[in-house]
């Protein structure tokens, strides 16, 4: 009985750590990772939707959020509440591909990564977008504009 419990512990312990230890990454990835944030090159590639007033979403389609240069290329579904309809229905979730105002990057608190901020303004609203990218990759987008609750994203920056 003690042994098979110990046994257990063990198992615990070395799959904990080897859960943690692959969420690490090595400095050739994180440089690959500082480089695209650092020369707004990157896409990240969203897997969870998280609307204001409704349960998180799994994304299962792909839907991308692209910084190239001096523009924003967006490609995102919404869930929430919208204060003003589109009037053509088939424009509908977050899209745009416009050049971005207001861009600032700066280190997070703990030096684990960025958060990035910008406006982009297309024809259907002005859209100020909050990025947080962490070294390892992850990264959480939040959107807000005028017409529409927020909604946040989970996803991960592209190789």
């Amino acid at each position: 009985m003690k042994k098979s419990v110990f046994l257990m512990m063990m198992c615990g312990i070395i799959l904990l750590l080897t859960s943690c230890s692959s969420m690490k990454t090595s400095p050739a990835v994180t440089a690959q990772f500082a480089e695209k944030v650092e020369n707004r090159n990157y896409t990240v590639k969203m897997n969870y939707a998280n609307p204001m007033r409704m349960r998180p979403v799994y994304l299962s389609s792909e839907y991308t959020l692209q910084v190239k240069g001096d523009s924003a290329i967006a490609f995102l579904p919404y869930y929430g509440v919208a204060h003003v309809a589109p009037f053509d229905p088939s424009e509908g979730g977050i899209k745009f591909a416009q050049p971005m105002t207001n861009y600032k990057i700066e280190s997070n608190k703990n030096q684990t990564g960025w958060n990035i901020t910008f406006r982009v303004k297309s024809n259907q609203s002005v859209y100020d977008v909050f990025i947080s990218a962490f070294q390892n990759g992850s990264c959480s987008v939040s959107v807000n504009s005028y017409e529409r609750d927020m909604i946040s994203f989970q996803g991960e920056i592209m190789n």
